[in-house]
């Protein structure tokens, strides 16, 4: 027991970090001389790998009272010039590089909180891309629907939006990259069957929100800008990572951007955003003046629907058969 893991782990960690320490063992007068060399001896081989024997001193900050001859009682005076010793001769031989070093983690501190900050300067810049091109997308296929859904995956990644998202990242990508990677990024959406599983949320959430004739209408829009949102978060995780997709390649990215964009709290605000710009523009062009009103729920009313599961990537027969039962279903 002569050093407990909870004073070990912190020595260990300073000097990972490149403190500099000493250890010092007190309240010597409580020990024999050969208890307190016993004990200096473990501290040091325990130690060993990390601070010098050297710097593993004995002191008595404040000893016990002794009684004296009379019956009073004296406190002794501290015992702790090996400490002194010890600390003026690390600082006269050691004093400018430890002041050195000191510096040198502050600026590693704050170069740290600088570029977390910049990510998040980042984020928000390429959050705001993504968020105009979802949009951008969404009103084009809701007016022009696709003849295939799967063609949606297509359509929802944006090479322009690829292109801008790396130039805020300091990438400068040409639209031949962009679009390369779009086409990826795009296959990938359809192989894992984010594009169904999206389709499916999205068909629910309005059904659950909007009058059906009018969510019918606004389905592939909606689906196109939630993919968009998928794809965007994607490429930012990429670009962060000096364009590296990571152990686990963009199969796992996607993967993770899917559930993250099926939360509860993402989903109502997406809803609601949605309603109001792409269900309500189609519902005032509509020239059925029988439709029912539709009005904007407010966030807290807005129901979705539960997550959904990625299935094993499929065939591209079994692919086209299910995305057309799912067109037909509409």
């Amino acid at each position: 027991n002569d050093l407990r893991q909870s004073e070990y782990e912190p020595l260990r960690f300073l000097a990972e970090i490149g403190k500099r320490s000493l250890l010092v063992l007190n309240k010597t007068d409580l020990y024999t001389e050969s208890e307190i060399e016993l004990i200096l001896n473990q501290l040091q081989e325990r130690v060993a790998d990390f601070i010098p024997s050297a710097d593993v001193v004995a002191v008595c900050a404040k000893p016990q009272p002794v009684q004296l001859e009379n019956g009073e009682l004296a406190e002794p005076e501290p015992e702790i010039f090996p400490l002194i010793k010890r600390l003026a001769a690390v600082l006269r031989a050691e004093g400018e590089d430890l002041v050195a070093d000191n510096i040198l983690l502050q600026s590693q501190r704050l170069g740290e909180e600088a570029r977390r900050i910049i990510d998040k300067q980042r984020r928000r810049q390429a959050d705001k891309i993504i968020d105009r091109f979802q949009w951008i997308g969404a009103g084009v296929i809701a007016v022009t629907p696709l003849p295939v859904v799967d063609l949606l995956a297509t359509a929802a990644v944006n090479a322009q939006m690829v292109v801008e998202i790396g130039k805020v990242y300091g990438c400068e990508l040409n639209m031949e990259r962009g679009r390369e990677l779009a086409m990826s990024l795009g296959r990938t959406l359809v192989s894992l069957g984010v594009v169904k599983g999206a389709l499916q949320m999205v068909a629910t959430a309005l059904q659950l929100n909007v009058a059906t004739y009018v969510a019918g209408k606004a389905i592939q829009g909606v689906t196109a800008a939630y993919l968009t949102r998928i794809a965007g978060k994607s490429f930012i995780e990429y670009f962060r990572q000096d364009q590296d997709w990571g152990d686990g390649g963009m199969t796992e990215v996607v993967q993770r951007q899917f559930q993250l964009v099926q939360k509860e709290e993402f989903m109502k605000g997406f809803v609601k955003d949605a309603i109001a710009r792409v269900v309500q523009p189609i519902k005032a062009s509509l020239e059925d003046d029988d439709e029912d009103e539709i009005e904007e729920p407010e966030l807290e009313e807005i129901a979705v629907p539960p997550p959904v599961s990625l299935a094993e990537p499929t065939t591209e027969e079994d692919w086209e058969w299910d995305t057309k039962r799912v067109d037909n279903d509409w």
